[in-house]
């Protein structure tokens, strides 16, 4: 009858239409789904871009089986101290510098602890570069008689003069110096430091900083401008540690920055 063919075509509408629903709730997960996977392909994408560089200091002899070592629990840069704040260069320097290089580091770059009550910044960078060049070690030279930058350690109020118009001058000078020879240069310093030497002075701002916090972070985030520095190099989060034998510090810089010194391989 007619009333059995319209409640057969109504119960076939709604069954079209029920099952479009559901046909459009499907592609509407399927939609989400396909988001939900995109969004943390990306997340995973940036997270494998954001990896972190790790490294040490010294300021002792540092022999190729700790280097070694070093490489293989994910250090893969060093910093050696070739000046002392006794006015010398540092004589464990040459040996350490070919040690870290043969032993598989990425980077190696010197400091230099400067003795500025004793003046003359040129005699001091001149000393340090001449000692080295007796083993042979140049800057921007063939690896392992070379190192990427030169770090003026800038800390201990104790070590410098009372005047920081004198301060000044004196970091004046072993930047003209250092300069001289064709030596890339970064500052290592801290707030803390800076201030009570140099006073509130953008003189070193033009260079790489690396700074010491020793809050166990290897992160930025805890950075405050300062002395006209804006962003970091690189950070030294711990302090006094031994590792694989090594009396070491250790620093940390997100892959992605650049300052080393380009090295002829």
């Amino acid at each position: 009858t007619n009333k059995n063919k319209k409640k057969i075509k109504k119960k076939l509408r709604e069954e079209q239409e029920q099952e479009q629903e559901e046909v459009g709730l499907v592609r509407m997960k399927q939609s989400v789904a396909i988001t939900l996977v995109a969004t943390l392909v990306a997340m995973f994408l940036n997270l494998k871009g954001v990896q972190a560089t790790y490294g040490v200091d010294v300021s002792q002899a540092t022999y190729e089986n700790a280097w070694s070592c070093l490489k293989s629990n994910g250090y893969t840069f060093g910093i050696i101290r070739c000046y002392e704040s006794i006015g010398k260069p540092d004589s464990k320097c040459p040996h350490t510098i070919y040690n870290a290089w043969d032993s598989g580091m990425e980077h190696v770059d010197i400091y230099m602890f400067p003795d500025p009550t004793a003046g003359n910044p040129a005699g001091q960078v001149d000393s340090m570069v001449n000692y080295l060049a007796q083993y042979n070690i140049k800057p921007k030279g063939q690896k392992p008689a070379t190192y990427g930058m030169l770090w003026l350690d800038i800390e201990g109020p104790q070590y410098w003069t009372s005047s920081q118009t004198t301060n000044r001058n004196f970091f004046s000078g072993l930047v003209s110096q250092a300069k001289s020879h064709g030596i890339p240069l970064g500052v290592y310093t801290s707030a803390s430091q800076w201030g009570p030497i140099m006073g509130d002075w953008s003189g070193g701002s033009a260079f790489p900083l690396w700074y010491a916090h020793y809050d166990g972070s290897a992160s930025f985030s805890d950075f405050r401008p300062f002395g006209g520095w804006t962003r970091p190099a690189i950070k030294q989060f711990n302090g006094d540690k031994t590792v694989c034998g090594a009396g070491v510090d250790l620093n940390w810089y997100p892959s992605g920055i650049t300052f080393n010194a380009t090295i002829i391989e």
